[in-house]
């Protein structure tokens, strides 16, 4: 006899006729457990028996309210995001005023509330934003929807400049990936440090011709100065983190050609489909090669990314070192687009560093020494402003990084993709009016 597929219940509410007020208790119960067990395991490590236990019901029970794993972790990122749409509702006027840089700050304070609310599904919805994942399309809609209504903001506000869509997703990039980053990894910052320094930030992308007094004023503006941030950590180059010169250095041009391809291969699905979502097997079949080439070079696909991992974070170093010598506009745009061109190439390895998908001690390596590389010549560069305001230089440095890793992705999501020069561009004018600008 055949499956039948699981008869869904017509409703929810406590109300219902169908569901009733155990019913509604029950959908809420498997809310709750799902974002727990979302937050201990991820979404890809949770199954639906793990959810269907942890309430204490049977599997076919759950599918009565929902028809997927994916189907609630969809209801729950749009509860999210009309948290977040309802706060964007009450945001008062923008502008280069004292009145203007306050709502902002508001705005940002209740951004980061109902961050820290949903931080599980948010950190989760990280994890599953990938360009072909399934949840891509409904999240890349809330995008469009999100950073619209926010560059109609934008505009009443009379921003000028630069192109009010570009830099709202610009802006909440920054703002996303930063909140990210304080959840999941040791900044030392208090909420309040956080959106302070977030607010004056995003106050001078927004409106760079903001008085400095604006900014130094008033009961929620930080404090600071230069000489409390700490000093540039130095990185040494790692010469065995560039595989293709040292461990595949002695293979014959055509064995080298193998390598190269398969590890190109597994790049390309890194960036597309997430590591967790790629199998040994479809690196096989993208590099058009057999399964006894592939692990003739390769232990598997850790192994694979590993090496990935080193050759990227060998380049994030070198880039980095780069920073210190950044001091004029075309600098800043050739940097760049140099960042965003590594990024493109590279980018399933910055989700697996930023997102810790991997729990390996060779991938922690890798990104220890690309992370920390990468905010220490940020920090250099941003110390190099002599400001007539105050701002956390190590705040600031985790923005920057913020920016530079999530704006690519969030810019494809919306389904206005952006090339890389228009990128390179939205971030040059970013970094200058934001970033180092010294005030007036």
């Amino acid at each position: 006899m055949a499956d039948r597929e699981p008869v869904r219940r017509a409703s929810y509410g406590a109300a219902s006729p169908v569901v009733g007020v155990k019913g509604a208790r029950t959908r809420e119960q498997i809310i709750e457990a799902a974002l727990l067990l979302f937050g201990e395991r991820g979404v890809h490590g949770t199954v639906v028996d793990d959810i269907a236990k942890a309430v204490g019901i049977s599997r076919a029970t759950l599918y009565q309210y929902f028809g997927s794993k994916e189907e609630l972790f969809r209801e729950l990122v749009e509860e999210s995001g009309s948290a977040q749409i309802r706060v964007m509702r009450r945001l008062g006027r923008l502008g280069p005023t004292a009145e203007g840089f306050d709502n902002l700050h508001w705005w940002l304070g209740e951004v980061t509330w109902v961050y820290e609310k949903y931080a599980t599904l948010f950190v989760q919805w990280a994890n599953v934003d990938t360009p072909e994942g399934p949840l891509r399309p409904m999240l890349g809609r809330f995008l469009e929807t999100y950073t619209g209504r926010l560059a109609e903001r934008l505009v009443e506000g009379g921003v000028t400049g630069v192109d009010a869509g570009d830099l709202a997703i610009a802006l909440w990039s920054m703002i996303e990936r930063f909140n990210y980053y304080r959840h999941t990894r040791a900044t030392g910052l208090t909420d309040d440090a956080a959106v302070d320094n977030l607010a004056i930030v995003a106050q001078l992308i927004v409106f760079p011709e903001t008085p400095s007094a604006v900014l130094t004023s008033g009961a929620n503006s930080i404090r600071v100065r230069r000489s409390g941030a700490q000093a540039p950590r130095k990185f040494k180059a790692m010469p065995d983190w560039k595989p293709r010169e040292g461990r595949f250095a002695s293979l014959s041009d055509e064995a080298f050609a193998t390598v190269s391809d398969i590890l190109d291969a597994g790049a390309r699905l890194f960036a597309s489909s997430g590591y967790h979502n790629t199998s040994a097997n479809m690196i096989i079949r993208e590099a058009a090669r057999s399964r006894g080439t592939f692990y003739k070079y390769f232990d598997g696909k850790l192994d694979l990314l590993v090496v990935l991992a080193r050759e990227c974070a060998e380049e994030v170093r070198e880039l980095s070192d780069r920073l210190k010598g950044v001091d004029t506009s075309a600098d800043l745009r050739v940097w760049l687009g140099d960042f965003l061109a590594l990024h493109q190439t590279h980018s399933g390895v910055f989700r697996v560093w930023l997102e810790q998908v991997v729990d390996d001690a060779a991938v922690r390596e890798t990104s220890d020494i690309a992370v920390g590389s990468a905010l220490a010549g940020m920090t250099q560069l941003l110390a190099s402003v002599e400001r007539a305001y105050q701002l956390d230089l190590g705040a600031s440095a985790l923005m920057f990084l913020a920016l530079l890793e999530r704006l690519p992705g969030l810019a494809a999501g919306t389904g206005d993709v952006q090339p890389t020069a228009r990128l390179a561009d939205t971030l040059t004018s970013v970094m200058e009016r934001g970033f180092l600008n010294a005030g007036s």
